[in-house]
């Protein structure tokens, strides 16, 4: 579904980015772990039109999408939702979920997908006219991905969905990402916690200092990630 080949992104004369290679295919979740400036996010942003590439490719279902818009490559299909909760806070939480839709005609499917979305995060049904600012921490990360998910996406992208949160509300966006993919989507996950993010995944890439240097299918065993990532 998604084919990335030799990418390069620069910031100035920063390489964030240099020559990655990356896969991601239909029906899987994919991580991509690895510290913080390793060039994780950079990757993500390319994907989603929020980054140049200087080098390299990206294809999506067969067709380059690299260095288009963010929301051509949203009508692509591929949905991303950026690190840090970025709720539109001074919008209740109904506004902001059909803000999601912004490519969607509105009318009688749009309503049903919006009333669909809010049955899976009860949470936010009971809070639709409640600004989004006024959410705890969880609840704004519950909003952004069902935002997203109202774009109909063939690709979700989640970039640190756990960061900053207390370990149950941690539990349950796993739950929820697990839910998501069993239900069929496809995920590319870029998460801190490598525990959970390797327990999830069908594949995962370790990424240091703007480059791959592990991929696979069971790189929890591999003693290099235990030793860096897993604490073991």
């Amino acid at each position: 579904m998604l084919e990335v080949r030799g990418v390069e992104i620069n910031y100035g004369k920063v390489r964030a980015v240099q020559g990655v290679d990356l896969d991601v295919r239909q029906g899987e979740i994919v991580s991509l772990i690895g510290l913080n400036g390793a060039g994780k996010s950079s990757l993500l942003r390319a994907i989603a039109g929020l980054n140049r590439v200087q080098a390299g490719t990206i294809r999506f279902q067969g067709k380059e999408v690299h260095n288009l818009a963010g929301p051509e490559v949203a009508r692509r299909g591929i949905a991303m939702v950026l690190e840090g909760r970025s709720t539109f806070k001074g919008l209740t939480v109904h506004e902001n979920l059909v803000l999601g839709g912004y490519m969607r005609k509105s009318g009688p499917e749009f309503n049903a997908d919006v009333e669909r979305i809010t049955e899976r995060f009860p949470v936010l049904k009971q809070r639709l006219k409640q600004l989004a600012g006024t959410l705890s921490g969880g609840e704004q990360q519950m909003l952004v991905i069902a935002r997203a998910l109202l774009t109909k996406p063939a690709l979700l992208m989640l970039d640190e969905p756990s960061l900053g949160l207390a370990p149950l509300i941690v539990a349950d966006i796993f739950r929820l990402i697990a839910e998501l993919n069993r239900e069929g989507m496809t995920i590319l996950l870029v998460e801190q916690n490598a525990h959970q993010a390797l327990k999830l995944s069908h594949r995962a890439y370790v990424m240091e200092t703007g480059k791959i240097v592990l991929e696979g299918d069971k790189l929890a065993d591999d003693p290099r990630v235990r030793q860096a990532y897993l604490g073991v």
